[in-house]
């Protein structure tokens, strides 16, 4: 008993300890573009806006071998319009067991083009990977991918076999609309002031939150589903985010993608990708 409060002593002084070293840390670091980076972060998307027109380059379409390294390299420039706006998909990528999860919005056009957008942690080549613990401590650059499905969900479903859901969400054109603007409003303006990506304060899915809805008085920072955003069907549920006609169990259920009857080079990705 003696040894297990020596234990407990040790523990709550070292996060006393730790903590101002890890403030002082964060304050006196400074995110930067300016590194060699991973070829799949380096490039930034760069985005101009023209009345309807959106027009983005280096919108990322990379193609993965089956042990996850990188089979093909592709950015190329994109037009979108505002007015081919259809609808607004969310995917929740389950990486790990209890939550642990990535999210991503995607953007489908009436013209049957699809906009990925995924909020990452930028990987320097000398990073093995990404670490969420080293995650705290300003490793990280944030970055916004800007990609096809084929490339970002068709990584996560076909090569790293992460089991994926895919809901549309139940909000209005307009709002949808308005939510893409904001997210490459952000996008563009870190390439001129980065920021750090952090595992629990600035991550995937509070990124998606902090652009798009004023979700203080909804939600609670220490909320599980989203501190652990495989959770975050369940929130989008109880705020009718997403289809409330059936029971919720039977939603995940249909949100399911399963991708054993397609490939990701297939032309019909996105559609058997929803079926």
């Amino acid at each position: 008993m003696q040894r297990f409060f020596q234990y407990i002593t040790f523990l709550v002084l070292s996060i006393f300890l730790f903590f101002p070293i890890w403030v002082i840390h964060l304050f006196f670091r400074r995110p930067s573009n300016d590194a060699v980076w991973k070829s799949q972060y380096s490039k930034l998307p760069q985005i101009e806006l023209a009345d309807d027109e959106i027009r983005i380059q280096n919108v990322r379409d990379f193609r993965y071998n089956t042990d996850k390294s990188i089979k093909t390299e592709n950015y190329f420039a994109e037009t979108y319009y505002l007015s081919k706006m259809k609808k607004v998909w969310y995917a929740i990528s389950h990486f790990g067991p209890n939550g642990l999860a990535h999210v991503l919005l995607s953007f489908e056009f009436s013209d049957g083009k699809y906009l990925v957008v995924s909020i990452e942690a930028r990987l320097k080549e000398k990073h093995l990977g990404y670490n969420a613990l080293r995650g705290l401590f300003g490793t990280y650059t944030k970055t916004f991918v800007l990609a096809t499905e084929q490339d970002v969900i068709g990584l996560r479903t076909h090569i790293r076999k992460e089991r994926v859901y895919l809901y549309p969400l139940e909000i209005s054109e307009l709002y949808t609309k308005a939510l893409l603007l904001n997210y490459l409003g952000r996008a563009q303006s870190l390439n001129v002031k980065p920021a750090f990506y952090n595992s629990i304060l600035d991550n995937c899915m509070t990124g998606l939150l902090e652009e798009s809805l004023d979700y203080g008085g909804i939600v609670s920072w220490m909320d599980r589903r989203i501190l652990l955003p495989g959770y975050s069907d369940e929130l989008a549920y109880e705020n009718a985010f997403i289809d409330t006609s059936k029971p919720f169990k039977d939603l995940k259920l249909s949100a399911l993608v399963k991708p054993d009857n397609f490939e990701v080079d297939d032309e019909e990705f996105s559609k058997k990708l929803r079926s």
